[in-house]
């Protein structure tokens, strides 16, 4: 019975030592203690003997079923022996582990507390009120990080026991969060500290360089302000160009500059607002905002510089306007030049047509001129005190001016001379339109010629033709004369002089035709009458002579001498036919 009761314990004793439950070191040696005193005995082979001598002695008055029965379980417990020796064997060896584990805990824990400490007093609030509050703070942590970089080599050897330790597959669980605790307890203390440190050092360096910034950043406003005053208009095209570019070049170096400044401070402001107490972050606000404020200077010299630009611009645009003006007034003269004096080789319709294109494009330029004289009110200044520069561009418009009005007056009296000139133009041309098919179906009806008549009443229908034809010409001589006075009444008319000098020609080749015609079929025309007047004469004279009255009347002589004359008439009658 003791016996088994001395093996429950050895189990009990087993089980807490392999329990989840972490001990501190004190506790743990006093239940390996007990676990050593309980199987200092358990592998002695006089323990079975002994066991089974009193046995046997026990049991030597015993019945023989009794006897058995006991035999059995003295053989149980002596089993339930042998199968406990490997396992508090094993349990031994863990024992020993567990032992150095702890141990190791307790070395590790002064380091950890140091860690700890450092960790705390890198991490605690900290609210520097001035520079010199920054620098002792400064000097504690960099005697921290002394102190940790003295502590380097112990806390790693530390960590290589605890890595030599967590080899073991049997380790305890709590031994890997011992290693963690040291490997991260020196690796965030480490970091912590650092930035704790760098942060002091930003700090420090926020304060100094927030002092220096506002003396550098008043410094670069007042060089701004002497800037913007330093912007004028200047009137001279090219120089205000060269000042432009060196304006906008020094606003974009201003810029440049008091922005870095101006980013630099807020940023060190950004730095100090971590630590500063709030009454103080209040004050430095204030000063921050009242600068903030003057970053207006920028906007100003921006205004300025592009008014500046602006100015130039137009500048440009009046110049370049007067030059584009001056450039067509020489085109413009040469334009009036031609108009006047070789306005003879265009037609009047022409010769009005371009001088009203050119009236207008001069009406069109004096609008531009006008507008220009109300942009230069606003572009140069006014009075008497002008600059030089700008009385030259005052001055030139003035000439471009009176140049254009005059030239305007000049066309505008061309203009209304050869509108005149369009009315006479317009009786030339249709007196032309009116002759000229006439004269040309004319000079084929001359080219045609005349029909021969047969008799007498078709030769009176040629000769009523023949004079409608000359009357028909004389009428419309009239017209091309009355064309002839039109077109001496324009300004020039070589043109149309040249034109009825032809047509003029050419009619009097019809009239001629006409005049020949009328001639000879007129002669004709009495020829035959008298040739039908003698043959009908005949003819009574013929018929009388049957009658008593005839008989005393009648004359051989006078009869020959009638016939002879009527085969004369015929001849010349047939003569003036074949002449036709």
């Amino acid at each position: 019975q003791k016996m088994a009761e001395w093996m429950g314990n050895v189990e009990k004793a087993i089980a807490r030592i392999m329990a989840d439950k972490v001990y501190t070191s004190a506790e743990f040696k006093r239940e390996r203690d007990n676990f050593h005193s309980l199987c200092k005995d358990l592998e002695k082979v006089e323990v079975k003997k002994w066991l089974a001598h009193i046995l046997k002695i026990l049991m030597e008055e015993r019945a023989k079923e009794q006897r058995k029965d006991e035999y059995e379980k003295l053989d149980a417990l002596i089993k339930r022996h042998e199968e406990l020796i490997p396992w508090v064997q094993k349990v031994s060896i863990q024992v020993d582990l567990y032992w150095k584990c702890y141990a190791y805990g307790d070395e590790l824990k002064p380091h950890i507390e140091f860690l700890d400490g450092i960790m705390l007093s890198s991490s605690r609030e900290i609210a520097p009120s001035c520079v010199e509050n920054v620098d002792e703070l400064i000097e504690r942590q960099e005697k921290a990080l002394v102190q940790l970089e003295t502590k380097r080599q112990v806390v790693k050897d530390l960590i290589e026991k605890g890595n030599s330790l967590l080899q073991n597959p049997d380790r305890p669980k709590f031994l890997d969060e011992h290693v963690r605790m040291i490997v991260d307890g020196w690796d965030d203390t480490k970091l912590k500290a650092q930035e704790r440190l760098k942060l002091l050092q930003d700090t420090k360096a926020a304060w100094e360089g927030y002092a220096d910034g506002q003396v550098i950043i008043d410094t670069a406003f007042a060089r701004a302000d002497e800037e913007i005053k330093k912007i004028k208009k200047r009137f001279n095209l090219e120089s205000a160009k060269e000042d432009l570019a060196k304006r906008k070049q020094l606003f974009e170096k201003t810029k440049a500059e008091l922005q870095e400044i101006y980013n630099k401070l807020k940023s060190d402001f950004d730095v100090m607002c971590i630590t500063l107490p709030e009454d103080k972050k209040t004050l430095v606000k204030k000063e921050l905002d009242a600068l903030t404020a003057k970053m207006v200077v920028l906007q100003n010299f921006e205004e300025k510089v592009v008014k500046l630009e602006d100015f130039c611009s137009n500048l440009q645009l009046f110049d370049d306007t007067n030059k584009s003006l001056d450039d067509w007034m020489v085109r413009a003269a040469d334009e009036l030049d031609k108009i006047k004096n070789h306005s003879h080789e265009m037609v009047p319709e022409d010769r009005v047509a371009v001088c009203m294109e050119l009236q207008e494009d001069i009406a069109a330029k004096v609008i531009v001129i006008e507008e220009n004289i109300e942009k230069e009110k606003n572009l140069l200044p006014q009075g008497e005190s002008v600059p030089k520069d700008a009385m030259e561009h005052k001055d030139e418009l003035l000439r471009i001016h009176k140049f254009v009005l005059n030239l305007q007056e000049k066309v505008k009296q061309e203009c209304a001379a050869f509108s005149e000139d369009v009315k006479h133009w317009a009786e030339y041309k249709t007196g032309i339109k009116e002759f000229t098919p006439w004269i040309e179906s004319a000079e084929r009806e001359a080219a045609a010629g005349l029909s021969k008549p047969t008799t007498l009443p078709e030769a009176l229908q040629l000769y009523d033709k023949i004079s409608l034809f000359d009357k028909s010409c004389l009428g419309h001589i009239k017209i091309l004369d009355a064309a002839n006075e039109a077109a001496q009444k324009m300004t020039t008319h070589q043109e149309a002089d040249d034109q009825i000098k032809e047509l003029k020609g050419r009619y009097e080749k019809v009239k001629k035709v006409s005049d020949s015609w009328l001639c000879k079929v007129n002669t004709l025309v009495q020829e035959w009458k008298l040739l039908d007047s003698t043959v009908n004469e005949l003819n009574d004279w013929v018929a009388k002579d049957k009658t008593a009255e005839g008989e005393n009347q009648f004359s051989l002589e006078k009869m020959e001498s009638t016939l002879s004359e009527l085969k004369n008439i015929f001849k010349e009658k047939e003569k003036l036919v074949d002449d036709l």
